[in-house]
């Protein structure tokens, strides 16, 4: 009989039984792919000084906005917007109206109205201005979409003045965020607004096009009453896409509009005509979004929000050192055979999961996920030998010598300590559900992420305890490439003992049930980034690291 220092786990089946039941439980710490969750808003705080600029030369915020939106017009409104676009040669026209009328409770009714004839059929002309004027209506309510730290007053006569400023890194929503490039000028004659002009202060990338040179030059008029509107905007931009040079040019202008005080104001009785027509063609815009809740009023307070929908696939990958302090197999307690302080387990843990998300307030996001989580283990089991002291209180001291001698003759000895090292492989499904909540000022934000999941071994109905992951932590945006950093850590809210059912065991003739405490450290720190591409999709990665684990994660999300 040959003695040996190490067990092997396929000579000993009581062994491998009580081991594998280790890492079912801790499986559950490994669903848990860490989000580093990128809803949070961030404001500023004007100084009185920066907002008396424009009240003393007369400019309301409702002036301001038309720069970003002629919707801010009025309740009641026509407008003609002409288009060319030249990409590479390949030149498109197209001539649309755009009719918007409001009921007494503020409710938008916007539509596309168009001769089929007069759209290019190589463009999607309304989808195109769909999209625009869609960004354009959620502009219209923003009182903070300028950075008052950025105004300038240039007084070049006692008639003229001229008024500088910056749209705010802080209010705009991120899919008009490159309106942060935006440099306005404002030119007042007498006390009366009569032309703004936007231009771009570095070249920025839009809809897949890179934008060198932006140009839009909005003239205004003074009605009777004193009410300032637009007369005409001019918008032309020269770029590129690919090695295809690329320019566009649009013309707005207001054909007819509603005056609380004036009554109906017709600026084009032709063009008016004309969209009147029966045979003239319209499309509806969905304007109106209902998350998130309160979405509208954050906004006017020139705070970013996120797309309310979200979709991500992640992968983590986690490597785990597990002690133990006791092992109760099927009711009976093992500690006299394997040692629990001597023995340790080596986990390495891949989890895929698909996450969905929505926010139901700008500040709060909640989502579901699902996904695989594969196991790979090696728990070595110090196993003390008393086998012998067993046999020799049955057997006498003779007969338990010779007993230890049959059974080591078989291939295993069990009456000499040694190590058992039991390799485990193991799938398991897991199903989980979350929130975050965030709160920012400026470039800096905290967010606290939970989330509770529950895996369930591939084959078996049942499914494991759950268990609580806790994410807080604080970071800083860098708000001109729409990136974040972060650092803070990971709760895993793992049971101090472990128990479960496997399910009957044939061999046995008996459900197989398990109750094994374990050492784990609860808390690891965490850091990572986010980093938006585009306006749609973003790359999130974090790394945790603890006493007893330490992984990493990669995110990748659509927001729409």
């Amino acid at each position: 009989m040959t003695k040996m220092h190490s067990l092997s786990v396929s000579k000993t089946f009581i062994g491998k039984t009580m081991l594998k039941a280790i890492p079912l439980t801790l499986a559950l710490a490994f669903a848990q792919a860490a989000y580093a969750d990128k809803t949070q808003f961030v404001t500023q705080a004007p100084s009185v000084a920066q907002q008396n600029a424009f009240e003393r030369y007369g400019i309301s915020d409702e002036l301001l906005k038309l720069g970003l939106s002629s919707l801010s017009h009025g309740d009641q409104m026509v407008e003609h917007v002409q288009r060319q676009f030249d990409v590479g040669g390949e030149v498109t026209e197209s001539e649309v109206f755009l009719v918007q009328s409001t009921d007494h409770k503020g409710n938008i009714d916007l539509r596309i109205k168009y001769d089929e004839s007069k759209l290019d059929s190589k463009e999607d002309v309304i989808g195109n201005i769909e999209k625009i004027t869609k960004i354009e209506y959620r502009l219209k309510n923003y009182l903070e979409s300028f950075d008052k730290s950025s105004v300038i007053v240039n007084e070049l006569s006692p008639e003229v003045v001229e008024i500088s400023f910056n749209y705010s890194k802080y209010g705009l929503p991120q899919d008009i965020a490159y309106f942060r490039f935006m440099r306005v000028k404002l030119t007042v004659i007498n006390g009366q607004a009569t032309q703004m002009e936007i231009t771009n202060s570095k070249p920025y990338d839009y809809e897949g096009y890179r934008v060198e040179q932006y140009s839009q030059k909005v003239n205004f008029t003074t009605l009777a009453n004193g009410k300032t509107v637009i007369e005409s905007k001019k918008i032309e931009a020269t770029g590129n896409k690919g090695q295809r040079a690329v320019n566009y040019s649009s013309t707005i202008k207001p054909v007819a509009f509603y005056d609380n005080e004036l009554g109906t104001l017709v600026i084009d009785q032709e063009l008016l005509s004309t969209v009147s027509d029966p045979r003239i063609r319209e499309e509806k815009v969905d304007l109106d979004r209902l998350f998130p809740l309160m979405g509208d009023l954050v906004r006017q307070q020139g705070i970013d929000v996120p797309m309310p929908f979200g979709f991500s696939v992640a992968y983590r990958n986690q490597d785990m050192n597990v002690g133990f302090d006791s092992f109760d197999i099927m009711g009976l307690n093992l500690d006299e055979f394997f040692d629990p302080s001597s023995s340790i387990g080596t986990v390495n843990a891949e989890s895929y999961t698909l996450r969905a998300d929505i926010n139901i307030l700008p500040f709060w996001n909640v989502y579901g996920l699902l996904g695989k989580v594969n196991v790979d283990a090696v728990v070595d089991a110090q196993y003390t030998g008393k086998m012998k002291d067993v046999f020799e209180d049955k057997l006498g001291v003779i007969g338990g010598k010779l007993a230890c001698s049959a059974v080591a003759g078989a291939g295993v000895d069990l009456c000499s300590p040694g190590e058992v090292s039991v390799p485990l492989h193991l799938d398991y499904d897991v199903v989980g559900i979350g929130t975050t909540l965030s709160v920012g000022y400026k470039e800096f934000f905290a967010s606290v992420n939970a989330t509770y999941s529950a895996t369930r071994l591939e084959g078996q109905d049942n499914w494991g305890d759950g268990i609580l992951t806790i994410q807080p932590m604080v970071g800083y945006q860098f708000l001109d490439s729409r990136a974040q950093v972060f650092v803070g850590a990971e709760y895993q809210g793992l049971k101090a003992t472990m128990s479960g059912n496997l399910g009957y065991i044939d061999a046995l003739g008996r459900d197989f049930t398990y109750d094994v405490g374990v050492e784990l450290e609860e808390w690891a720190y965490l850091v990572g980034f986010n980093k938006q591409i585009g306006k749609n999709y973003n790359i999130t990665a974090l790394y945790n690291k603890g006493e007893t684990r330490s992984s990493f994660t990669i995110n990748f999300g659509y927001r729409f």
